[in-house]
Formats: C-alpha cells, structure tokens, sequence
C-alpha cells in the first residue's frame, strides 16, 4: 500500500510542471486595464506598459484591434516589454500571436468608461425613504 502511494505521489509531482505549462504556456499583462473618460472630453490619454511572457521561446506578435499591422515582434523570445502612449476613446483588445497563425495565445481587453451624463436626473439629490422634513 506504501509502495503505491509513493508511486503515485511521484507521478502526480513528475505530471505537475506539464499541467502548469499546458493550462498557462503565455501570459500577457497589460497596465492600466481602464480608460475614464470624464463628462467633457471625447477621448483620454494613457501610456499603457505590456509585458508578456511564456513557457516556450517563439517569434510572437503583439497587435492590438485598433490598427492592423502588429505593433512588435520579438525573435525567439520567451518574454517581452512594450510601453505605448495612446489616445483613447474607446474599447479595444490587446493580443499576442505567433508571427507565423493568426491564433490568439493571450489577451487583455481595454475598457472605456464614460463618467458624468447630460441627464439632469442623475445629478438630483435624492432623499432617503424616511426623510420627512
């Protein structure tokens, strides 16, 4: 009995690293991940910093949804860097590829979120239910 637990718990540590690989081969990470845009502007600023980095060493693409051409590649890299300013008005995605697919290894979305309104009733006060004075 002792002999196939330990069998058993060898196996499961030896299949670990392979799981941990296959669940999570590339991970893109994109700071900030929001966009506020307040009640008078069309569009914000923001310089976004990208990083990414996998498992495997490949030629991979970053693009993005915005523009078509990729913004970089790397040549036999497992991690990479890119920081870009960007005028921003609304949402897009970030993604990483590999120079040869056009498939999706990893990717972060960018939101925009629009604060203020031109509705007058938002900007009412409003009373608790039992506020009679």
């Amino acid at each position: 009995m002792r002999a196939r637990l330990t069998l058993l718990a060898v196996t499961w540590l030896a299949a670990l690293p392979a799981i941990a690989a296959d669940s999570h081969p590339v991970r893109l990470v994109v700071k900030p991940l929001l966009c506020v845009i307040d009640k008078g502007a069309a569009a914000c600023t923001i310089n976004f910093d990208i990083k990414w980095t996998s498992v495997l060493p490949a030629e991979y693409c970053l693009n993005d949804s915005a523009r078509p051409p990729p913004l970089r590649c790397w040549p036999r890299a497992d991690s990479g860097e890119h920081t870009q300013e960007r005028v921003v008005s609304e949402d897009f995605v970030f993604w990483l590829s590999p120079a040869t697919g056009s498939e999706r290894v990893a990717e972060s979305k960018i939101e925009v979120l629009r604060v203020g309104s031109d509705d007058r009733r938002r900007e009412r006060r409003t009373r608790h239910v039992w506020d009679v004075l």
